[in-house]
Parts: structure tokens; sequence; C-alpha cells
């Protein structure tokens, strides 16, 4: 007797576990602080809640909007190129941004 399936066949794992049941993705946090010349660093947090508008941050929380996905995107835009015509990017921003949970 043979257990071999033919090629391109479908199989699951004898001992996979079951899916999870579809949770909802918590909201994630995405932070950086800016130098500041005079004092000490300026924390800028963006908050991305599921199906809610994000939540952006700058300085503590004294600076602070909320943003549907579509306006985000047209202030990245904008705000990218404003920002890129200044000339280069310091060497503190290239840094990769991992989103935590709190």
């Amino acid at each position: 007797m043979t257990t071999a399936l033919p090629e391109g066949t479908p199989a699951r794992m004898p001992y996979a576990d079951e899916p999870d049941t579809q949770e909802q993705e918590p909201r994630r946090f995405y932070r950086l602080r800016a130098p500041h010349v005079d004092k000490a660093s300026v924390p800028v947090t963006v908050r991305v809640t599921p199906d809610a508008d994000l939540y952006v941050a700058v300085g503590a929380g004294r600076r602070r909007m909320y943003l549907t996905p579509n306006e985000a995107w047209a202030l990245w835009r904008c705000l990218s190129e404003a920002v890129a015509s200044t000339g280069e990017p310091p060497e503190w921003i290239r840094v990769h941004v991992t989103p935590t949970h709190r």
C-alpha cells in the first residue's frame, strides 16, 4: 500500500494547528524622536487602529491630528516633496521604524 499523493495535490500536515480565529489586529504605534537644537528630542508618533482614522502626535501630544488614510497619503506626498526640497536627509532619519503595540 502506498501513501504517496499525486504531485500537486494539496495536503494538510497531519499535526498542523487549526487556524486561529480571526482576531482584529491590535492598534500599532510608529515612533521616532527628532533631535532638537535647544532642548531634548521631540517625539513623533503615528497610531494606526484598524477601521479608524490615523492619529498623529508631535511633541508629546501637544500637536495632534486625526487623518483618514486618504488624507494621510496626501499629507505624505506633499510633505515628502516639501521636505525633499530642503536638501539631503540627515543621518538620524535613516532608520527602520518598527511598529509596537503600545
